[in-house]
């Protein structure tokens, strides 16, 4: 069995990157359990949803970049207009995939010929041409991206194929054969099945035999027949038709395409924090992985530079294959206000802060005569964050602190604990990333609480009130 092993890296890894061939990914994943009017499936949208998890934190697919419509949102216009905005969308140096998963069927032409359709959720199989998507439109939508590579993977069968044929570059008598098939163009079809046969899908794989066998192949790496560090969708291909063949038992047996003549192919590059080592004895996984470890270490002694990092100010809200350690600092100060605020970030979603806050004439009071006070707070903090996209960060959490009033005339000093809901927006505004990543942002918090008076009488009184809470602040990172 292969094994992804994640490194935790202070500087990069192997010699090709995604960067190196690609500027930008892009991928639309459709899954429809819930069909109206046919059958319904099962795993669908769960092998839409395992696939988008592979793209974005195995293979450096950007998360903003990864649209994915699942049962009700499946419809043939939502279809249509996210395939014409992702093939817009995708520039000349960029690679986009498509992956559907759901029911195909095919239509018989009067004069023998058939074409193959992939059904929305609403697909009638009695009405194919005006409820469902006519599968020879891919070729259209292929012509019309300028991306440099297409990869079409479809979990339905269907018949009606059209394509010049699945032969490409051989890797073992080609030379140069990464460069060559990484700089012409490609475009590129694998499906489930043909005409007449059936997507099997089963309790105890829990997704189909297709899907099953993409996520072997490419997240425990099963499809590097030639353990290179890449995948190209030739060697998947052949992977997906031996092992789905054997696993549905010949039931059905998926078929790969290539839409142009061109020699190019879409490439799945790890991202450089995984190294995938294959089944060998434990001695050859130990040398392979110090071998790994002494190209990293020799790159960065040659001041190889720090491209990436997982900085959770950008980050929080994704999920990432490591971590590091990050603290930041908050500093707020008005002339009655000064407030200090620590954080530590336990992970990807949650931060612990602890606060300061000292404040002055804060306190109302109905007295007559009313005199000076100093209101002094402990604070702790636990706030979740989710990334709205690269700058913003939406911020939802809790607090529980000691509040310490101090008035002109002791006789009135008291204290009380304090507890407050938090909600609020973050700002990423300036980063520099070197070694150590630091970044400046700020944050702008709504905290509902408790908040004392003094009545007529000098007796203290509690009303739920909001606080505007704006914090600028500092984060650094330390890789762990």
């Amino acid at each position: 069995m292969y094994k992804v092993l994640p490194i935790l890296l202070f500087s990069f890894g192997l010699a090709i990157t995604t960067e190196d061939i690609y500027d930008n990914s892009y991928a639309l994943l459709i899954g429809i359990d819930k069909y109206k009017n046919v059958r319904p499936l099962h795993y669908a949208v769960k092998d839409a949803e395992s696939i988008k998890e592979i793209l974005v934190s195995t293979f450096d697919f950007p998360e903003d970049n990864v649209k994915l419509l699942i049962n009700d949102e499946a419809t043939l216009s939502n279809i249509k207009n996210s395939l014409s905005e992702i093939s817009s969308s995708a520039r000349e140096n960029d690679r986009v995939l498509i992956y559907f998963a759901g029911h195909g069927d095919t239509y018989d032409l009067p004069e023998g010929g058939e074409r193959g359709y992939f059904l929305p959720i609403d697909g009638k199989k009695d009405n194919l041409f005006t409820t469902s998507f006519p599968m020879d439109e891919i070729n259209i939508i292929s012509s019309m991206s300028e991306s440099k590579h297409m990869l079409f993977l479809i979990d339905a069968c269907y018949g009606g194929l059209s394509a010049v044929g699945a032969r490409g570059l051989n890797v073992n008598t080609t030379p140069n054969y990464i460069n060559k098939i990484t700089e012409d163009k490609g475009r590129t079809i694998i499906t489930a099945g043909g005409r007449d046969e059936e997507v099997l899908e089963k309790r105890e794989w829990g997704h189909s035999a297709f899907t099953m066998n993409l996520i072997r192949g490419l997240k425990e790496g099963k499809a590097d027949y030639n353990e290179d560090g890449y995948i190209t969708a030739n060697e998947l291909g052949v992977f997906l038709k031996e092992k789905v063949t054997i696993d549905s038992k010949a039931q059905h047996t998926p078929w790969i395409g290539r839409m142009t003549s061109q020699d190019g192919e879409f490439v799945f590059v790890y991202s450089e924090n995984t190294v995938v080592i294959q089944d060998k004895s434990t001695d050859e996984k130990l040398d392979l992985l110090l071998s790994k470890m002494d190209k990293l270490e020799s790159q960065k002694k040659a001041d190889t530079p720090l491209k990436k990092q997982n900085n959770n100010i950008e980050n929080v809200g994704l999920s990432s294959p490591y971590r590091q350690k990050e603290y930041g600092a908050g500093f707020f100060a008005t002339p009655t206000m000064t407030s200090f605020e620590f954080y530590n970030f336990i992970n990807d979603h949650l931060e612990l802060s602890v606060q300061y806050e000292h404040s002055i004439d804060k306190i109302s009071s109905l007295l007559s005569g009313t005199q000076s006070n100093q209101l002094h707070l402990g604070q702790l903090s636990v706030i979740y964050s989710y990334v709205l996209n690269e700058r913003y960060r939406l911020l939802l959490g809790g607090g529980l602190g000691y509040v310490q009033v101090l008035w002109t005339d002791t006789a009135l000093d008291f204290n009380y604990f304090k507890t407050s809901a938090i909600g609020g927006l973050g700002v990423n505004i300036i980063k520099t990333q070197k070694l150590i990543s630091t970044q400046i942002g700020c944050k702008l918090l709504f905290e509902i609480s408790d908040q004392p008076h003094l009545d007529e009488n000098g007796e203290v009184m509690f009303d739920k009130k909001i606080d505007i809470k704006p914090k600028i602040i500092f984060m650094i990172s330390f890789p762990e």
